[in-house]
């Protein structure tokens, strides 16, 4: 388990996502809809992403956390 949280920028993410896309259509407004739905698609991946993250270490720094690895760490002597 890492022990650094990890946070991406959703719009940088985003713009690398759409900047590494071949998006190819007949007319702009469809290559303008292709791009908006990958750049929102991975804006709200990253969110979600981050918000998993913050949960995780909010999980790591609860009380309920330690006293579950203190009953592991028991097992394991015993």
């Amino acid at each position: 388990m890492a022990k650094e949280k990890i946070k991406i920028d959703p719009n940088e993410f985003a713009l690398a996502v759409i900047g590494g896309s071949n998006l190819k259509a007949d007319d702009d407004t469809r290559a303008s809809k292709d791009a908006l739905k990958r750049y929102l698609t991975a804006y709200m991946l990253i969110e979600n992403f981050n918000k998993l993250e913050a949960e995780q270490f909010k999980f790591i720094n609860s009380s309920d956390f330690e006293l579950m690895m203190k009953a592991l760490e028991h097992m394991r002597i015993n």
